[in-house]
């Protein structure tokens, strides 16, 4: 069964699709505790302040909409908004664990990142396979850390609770390349495997310097 690429969908390309309950969960919340369980900041006017994959976004519960702060009129996805959405209004105040998992060690992971739901690597080993060199300084350029594995390797603070973390074992006579992707033990606690699942969509796209709106 092939990929699901929300972004070649037109239906999932606007933000402003996003069903109304997500905004109404989040204007139910007290922006001091939003603030302590996700690491964000929270200003009257302009509402919640986000980091995300090295850009700050503003999330706007009384007007319904989030624009990155230094494209103010850029029109956002459904994933971004998806994704700032749910992990403000689920996101908790605890500290990593420390223990790298895979997408299958996710509590519902093994069943559920299969098939069409298979993360975000195809384009990734088709762009940087041959090339582990750009594909570390493609997470540089994202603020990256490098963690000194396979043949390339580096690691995302994606959201303030969710670092990922990005390996690549490069192509060879005898084997494809192959990415292999990494969370933190507590993401489940943050995100539900759906909204993981997009967070890799938008972050996949990220390290290949391309807009998820434009496939």
């Amino acid at each position: 069964m092939a990929v699901v690429r929300p972004e070649e969908n037109i239906l999932y390309r606007d933000g402003s699709r996003i069903p109304p309950h997500y905004w109404e969960e989040l204007a139910a919340l007290d922006p001091e505790d939003v603030c302590k369980r996700g690491g964000v900041t929270h200003d009257g006017e302009k509402g919640y302040r986000v980091p995300f994959l090295s850009r700050i976004y503003w999330v706007e519960p009384l007007q319904k909409r989030i624009h990155r702060e230094d494209l103010p009129e850029k029109n956002l996805s459904f994933q971004e908004y998806l994704v700032l959405l749910v992990y403000l209004i689920q996101s908790q105040d605890l500290p990593f664990q420390g223990r790298s998992i895979t997408e299958r060690e996710i509590p519902g992971g093994d069943l559920f990142f299969r098939g069409p739901h298979a993360l975000f690597r195809e384009p990734l080993e088709g762009r940087f396979g041959r090339d582990p060199e750009g594909f570390l300084q493609a997470g540089l350029n994202l603020g990256g850390s490098p963690t000194g594995k396979g043949d390339a390797s580096f690691k995302l603070l994606v959201l303030p609770r969710i670092p990922v973390e990005y390996i690549l074992y490069r192509e060879d006579e005898e084997f494809p390349a192959q990415i292999v992707i990494h969370f933190d033990g507590g993401i489940h606690r943050h995100l539900p495997l759906d909204v993981i699942w997009s967070l890799v969509n938008l972050t996949g796209w990220r390290i290949l310097g391309a807009d998820p709106q434009k496939p």
